[in-house]
């Protein structure tokens, strides 16, 4: 892809303003399906458009574009084939993320996307005005198809993002892990599958931790993992060696997740721990797409991704000491945490 910093400043900030082109040309892609149809070989146009009933002229000019940013490859005039980006298009990728760019361009969430300037303006999420909620959790209960996507998009993020988490933390003196709003327990479940001495508690809202056993079946980890129903911001269950929460906090305003922290001071062993997974803000003007998560969550709901210092001061006020952040080569950090 090219690099802005070598372009003049004009055309630098030509191009950024038209960003919003490669997240609709994605969204055609996988909707098409085009990486499935590369997965042996590469293929023409015209093949191409054959297989996806598309028009063939049309289809080269999306593919183009495609090509000049990294995704797929134009190995010779007019055929297509595959790059190490493109791959994430994939259906039969265990790690894809083709459903991400079809969930950013669906109505609702590009219309909030495009509402941002009253956002700013008012300091409300974008959202309560154009769908009369109060977030995005509100919609999606009302809208079980969009409900559907947005959980395969945060089961494949959760796939990518925590995967060098879950394969180096040292777990070995854990016995029992509670993963605390974990919605269907992908985490948990990977978790477990690489540690057979551990048992879990998948805790989630009632209905939440029901649909959850068909996966946590699926997964072969039904059998050491206990299903708990509740609020977390009434309790949470005890006797936990390690509490998990993962991307919860950046949904909420510091008030509410200082109650959960301490229903979790609560429940936790004074030797225990609290494993936060978030995105943490790096200071200055590093790039980040923790960053333009940012403005995701602004307009969505009332929350955001946090600074360490933020951080710092909500852990505090819940009752915990921030002992160290593990980085990874994912948006996603280990913040672990001891009880104060």
């Amino acid at each position: 892809m090219n690099n802005t910093a070598t372009k003049s400043p004009m055309i630098a900030f030509v191009e950024l303003a038209s960003k919003y082109w490669i997240s609709q040309a994605l969204n055609v892609a996988a909707k098409l399906g085009i990486a499935d149809f590369l997965i042996q070989e590469a293929k023409t146009v015209d093949e191409l458009a054959q297989a996806t009933n598309s028009h063939a002229s049309s289809l080269y000019r999306l593919l183009r574009c495609l090509a000049s940013v990294g995704v797929f490859t134009e190995v010779e005039p007019y055929r297509f084939g595959l790059t190490p980006i493109a791959e994430y298009l994939r259906s039969d990728n265990p790690y894809s993320l083709r459903d991400q760019p079809i969930m950013h361009c669906e109505d609702w969430h590009w219309r909030t996307t495009g509402a941002m300037f009253d956002a700013v303006k008012t300091g409300k999420p974008a959202i309560n005005h154009l769908f009369k909620v109060n977030s995005y959790w509100e919609y999606l209960v009302q809208h079980p198809e969009s409900q559907a996507l947005f959980d395969k998009v945060m089961l494949a993020s959760a796939r990518n993002f925590y995967s060098p988490f879950v394969k180096t933390y040292d777990f070995s003196n854990c016995t029992k892990l509670v993963d605390v709003a974990g919605g269907r327990g992908s985490l948990l479940a990977s978790i477990l599958k690489i540690n057979p001495h551990m048992k879990g508690i998948l805790f989630d809202m009632p209905q939440t931790v029901e649909e959850a056993g068909q996966f946590l079946e699926k997964e072969g980890v039904l059998d050491r993992c206990e299903r708990i129903g509740g609020n977390m911001f009434e309790s949470v269950p005890k006797s936990g060696d390690i509490y998990t929460i993962s991307y919860i906090f950046i949904d909420w305003d510091d008030e509410s997740i200082i109650k959960v922290l301490k229903n979790i001071r609560n429940a936790i062993a004074e030797n225990g721990k609290l494993l936060v997974l978030d995105a943490v803000v790096p200071p200055g003007d590093e790039y980040s797409w923790i960053k333009w998560v940012d403005l995701e969550e602004m307009t969505l709901s009332y929350g955001g991704p946090r600074t360490e210092s933020e951080f710092t001061k909500v852990f505090q006020a819940g009752g915990f000491t921030l002992s160290r952040i593990l980085t990874m080569d994912t948006p996603c950090s280990v913040i672990e945490l001891i009880p104060a």
